[in-house]
């Protein structure tokens, strides 16, 4: 499946996945397959770019300084709240009736 099917021709989506590639100057040095499991598009096309920016890195370290100076090899690290008991959500307490 070309990236233009699976990104759904979405430019942001597709720029994040370029971003590795044009920084490094490889853009039409490698062609990249990738399979992305879980979450949602944007999510998938993030993950797609730490992958190519962390494969890249195996090729030569030297790639480490432009790579960081990009946020390239940075996870985003944010998960979602679990849901606590006597709430109807993470966050959410249940209506309250002063009657």
């Amino acid at each position: 499946m070309l990236r233009d099917e699976y990104l759904q021709g979405n430019p942001l989506w597709l720029q994040y996945v370029r971003v590795p590639l044009v920084t490094l100057g490889y853009e039409s040095g490698y062609d990249v397959f990738v399979k992305a499991h879980g979450g949602g598009l944007s999510g998938q096309a993030q993950a797609i770019s730490l992958g190519i920016a962390r494969a890249l890195l195996k090729v030569s370290e030297d790639h480490r300084r432009p790579c960081r100076k990009e946020g390239l090899l940075t996870r985003d690290a944010r998960v979602v709240e679990r849901k606590k008991p006597g709430l109807k959500k993470a966050r959410k307490a249940p209506q309250f009736s002063k009657r």
